[in-house]
Order: structure tokens, then C-alpha cells, then sequence
């Protein structure tokens, strides 16, 4: 059976564990947010137009 002293330990272990979590989570959040912008402005880079003349015509 759980002692009170037990209980409180599980309970701060589970408490960190969900901080470790959340933190975790802002993290790939931001580097997610991150990699989006870059390709957004990856994008919208102008791109030369390459002109592809007809194939001669047999």
C-alpha cells in the first residue's frame, strides 16, 4: 500500500514529467514554426523563367 510519502513522490514525478513534456513540445512547436517561415520565404523567392523551345516537327 502507498504511503503518503510515496503518493507525494509519484506525484512530483508525474508533474515533472508533464514539464519535461510541455517543453518538449515548445520546442518542436517553434522549430516547426522555424522551418514553415523558411520555406515561406524560400517560396515566394522569384524564380527565372526558362524558355523550352517546341520539339522540331518530323
Amino acid at each position: 500500500m502507498l504511503t503518503r510519502e510515496d503518493f507525494d513522490t509519484d506525484l512530483d514525478r508525474q508533474r515533472m514529467h508533464q514539464l519535461d513534456a510541455s517543453q518538449t513540445t515548445r520546442q518542436l512547436l517553434r522549430r516547426s514554426r522555424e522551418q514553415i517561415a523558411a520555406s515561406i520565404s524560400l517560396l515566394q523567392q522569384q524564380v527565372p523563367k526558362i524558355w523550352h523551345p517546341e520539339p522540331p516537327e518530323r
